[in-house]
């Protein structure tokens, strides 16, 4: 029996790590009966899934476990106590039919269970870490976007992946999403910092446009520029550069009046505390109650719009001007 732990907050990564994985061990030809997978599971569930036999026909059955709750938290009670001490004793027998996934965001090395698998080494556990790089991490998180896009067979110029990270963070799971998008505009060829600035959702011009709509300022340019993005850019794209946006702001907003510094802000987010700083020097005026009402607005706009009740278009106008 092979067994695994991926955990960390760098979603995209723990995503890529867990396909690989898949990948690799998975006989397509099988469908389920070569791969279990438990959501949040209870101790007894995980306990019958690496139990029970397997009937893979010679072939590996992996076994994911997502977010197991006892690698956060250690066992309250007896009967707990005594199930996580049957699953150390079935992990340590060795099945060459299942491999043994476990993944998390979080877990407690301080704790009974992780703190055994971890420690563990007649299991020779595939440990890996998929972490989140601190906002101060530009270059590192250039880097790492470059070779992610490789990976998915999609060419970017360092400065252009650099002016996503800018905007965007280090946070690679948006990065990507529009690594993505601009991949089939740029149609094969190298992604460019002009192709950046042309279809990317952080267009200084959108922000302008949004800035001001959030200010109720300088309506009719707001629909001018409004005008130009729809000639490129389809509605519900700007629903959801809109959603994201503002509840950036809104998150802002609301920890601010929660007592938390742009320090603690800036590393909860992954931004630059500049840019934290900025945005609550730019907002701080708005009041809430306007942040709230256009957040529903923005929500009601949208469903309207994805479920043909009004022409997309139309709702996003609606929307810019209330």
């Amino acid at each position: 029996m092979t067994v695994s732990l991926y955990y960390g907050d760098e979603e995209y990564l723990l995503q890529q790590e867990v396909k690989r994985l898949r990948e690799s061990v998975i006989n397509p030809q099988m469908g389920s009966l070569g791969h279990k997978l438990l959501e949040s599971p209870s101790i007894g569930e995980v306990l019958e899934a690496v139990g029970a036999v397997c009937f893979n026909l010679g072939g590996k059955t992996l076994v994911e476990i997502q977010n197991f709750p006892f690698l956060n938290k250690a066992a309250s009670a007896s009967a707990d106590e005594k199930q996580i001490a049957d699953l150390m004793e079935l992990l340590e027998n060795h099945d060459e039919t299942k491999h043994i996934l476990f993944v998390s965001a979080k877990i407690n090395r301080s704790i009974k269970f992780p703190k055994w698998l971890t420690a563990n080494k007649k299991l020779a556990l595939d440990l890996r870490e998929c972490k989140t790089l601190a906002f101060w991490q530009a270059d590192e998180a250039i880097q790492r976007l470059i070779q992610e896009s490789k990976r998915r067979g999609i060419q970017i110029e360092p400065k252009a992946a650099a002016l996503l990270v800018e905007h965007q963070g280090v946070s690679l799971l948006p990065l990507m999403t529009e690594i993505e998008k601009l991949s089939v505009y740029a149609a094969g060829r190298a992604i460019t910092a002009a192709d950046v600035a042309t279809l990317s959702n952080h267009n200084e011009n959108t922000f302008h446009m949004l800035a001001d709509w959030l200010h109720n300022r300088n309506r009719a340019e707001v629909f001018h520029t409004l005008d130009e993005l729809l000639l490129r850019q389809y509605p519900i794209q700007l629903f959801a550069l809109t959603q994201s946006w503002l509840g950036n702001i809104f998150q802002l907003r609301y920890w601010q009046q929660r007592g938390l510094s742009e320090a603690q802000m800036a590393e909860m987010t992954k931004k630059h505390p500049f840019k934290v700083k900025k945005d609550l020097q730019e907002f701080g005026r708005v009041p809430f109650e306007r942040l709230e009402k256009l957040r529903a607005k923005t929500l009601e706009m949208e469903w309207k719009a994805k479920t043909g009740e009004l022409n997309a278009k139309l709702a996003f106008e609606l929307l810019m001007g209330s």
